[in-house]
């Protein structure tokens, strides 16, 4: 009974040891199957299936895989959603007409355009499968900027010049359908909160030297200066930033950082561009709260009109006071991050996206030969 019952227990110790062998070379095995960080593959990116001559331009994220496009024929427009990942596209909005201006509101549900007919121009705003859902007839035939307020999507500021000397900037009530004006020494206020918006007041100064920065409240009407020495301004959520020419240096930009909003945390200085003695500012994007802000920037200080310059995309460095490069850029072009901050439309008309992590441009579109 004895041998039995030991032969037994040598058995089931002989099953364990086998079995934790199997769980080990499993584990190992699944190990060794597991993808490294060197072995991750690339994004792929796909080109938009349009034609050249009908491209006009990206307009910018629905989300962190779509992008709308513009595009159209004679007086034809339309409206697309397009995924740089499959390269499926899908037409959402036909204007019958030409499409001027197109914005995508914060929370990437709605669009407001500008139309431009024969019969004269309006702002229309649709939805994501291209439904109309408020209209308001022009007074003008030119652009109109338009700046939607990211807190409360029933507000968007419009602005436009009625004539040379007449500035027209509004708040327009999309759920009422009325524009109410609002006290502005800027074609470009921009939304701060619900009711808050931001201006800088330039004095008329055409090289951009001299400014002051305002803050207006859409409840009262009433504006209040808050800073002088201001140029311009970057603002996405908490994230602050004046532009203002250096006091040190001839050749250089000072940026300030403020985080949250009027509580200074840094400085620092970026090589000056200018056109034709007046101030190119550099462009600036950020993909969400508490991420990098991102932007492109001169390697030297230049004047426009006389050279083409050396730009490259890199990230704001506050704390050391100093750019991360990034990638060398062919032009100085504006971008816009997606919101998963790992890539950002680049290009007069976002014809391309900028990988971080690979450090590459694609191209959105095939370019004519």
């Amino acid at each position: 009974m004895k041998r039995k019952k030991k032969k037994y227990m040598m058995f089931s110790l002989a099953i364990l040891l086998f079995s934790a062998s199997l769980f080990l070379l499993s584990c190992n095995k699944n190990q060794d199957n597991k993808p490294t960080v060197s072995e991750k593959k690339p994004l792929s990116y796909k080109e938009i299936p349009i034609e050249y001559e009908s491209f006009r331009k990206v307009i910018g994220w629905m989300s962190n895989e779509e992008v709308l496009i513009h595009s159209g024929e004679v007086n034809n427009d339309t409206l697309s959603l397009f995924n740089i990942f499959t390269g499926e596209t899908e037409p959402i909005y036909e204007a019958g007409s030409i499409i001027l201006t197109a914005i995508i509101s914060e929370n990437q549900q709605q669009i407001v355009i500008q139309v431009a007919s024969e019969n004269g121009g309006e702002l229309r705003v649709i939805d994501r499968s291209g439904a109309v859902v408020q209209t308001l007839p022009l007074e003008t035939k030119g652009f109109v900027n338009v700046n939607w307020n990211p807190a409360d999507q029933h507000h968007i500021f419009i602005s436009y010049y009625q004539s040379d000397s007449n500035m027209v900037v509004g708040d327009w009530n999309t759920e009422t359908n009325e524009i109410v004006s609002i006290p502005s020494a800027s074609l470009t206020p921009l939304w701060y909160s619900a009711n808050l918006y931001l201006y800088v007041d330039n004095k008329e100064d055409f090289s951009l030297e001299t400014g002051e920065l305002y803050m207006g409240d859409i409840r009262t009407n009433e504006t209040l200066r808050l800073k002088s020495q201001v140029s311009s301004f970057f603002i996405h959520d908490d994230t602050f930033i004046t532009f203002t020419p250096s006091d040190f240096a001839e050749d250089e930009l000072l940026l300030s950082y403020q985080y949250p909003f009027m509580v200074d945390q840094s400085f620092m200085s970026i090589p000056k561009v200018t056109m034709n003695n007046r101030l190119v500012f550099p462009y600036l994007s950020q993909a969400a709260r508490n991420t990098p802000v991102y932007g492109v920037f001169a390697k030297e200080a230049a004047q426009l009109e006389l050279e083409t310059g050396e730009f490259e995309f890199g990230e704001l460095d506050f704390e050391n006071k100093t750019i991360k490069p990034i990638i060398d850029l062919p032009d100085n072009a504006p971008i816009s991050m997606a919101h998963n901050g790992k890539y950002s439309l680049y290009g007069w008309r976002f014809e391309s996206i900028i990988d971080i992590e690979q450090q590459k441009i694609y191209s959105l579109i095939s370019m004519p030969n």
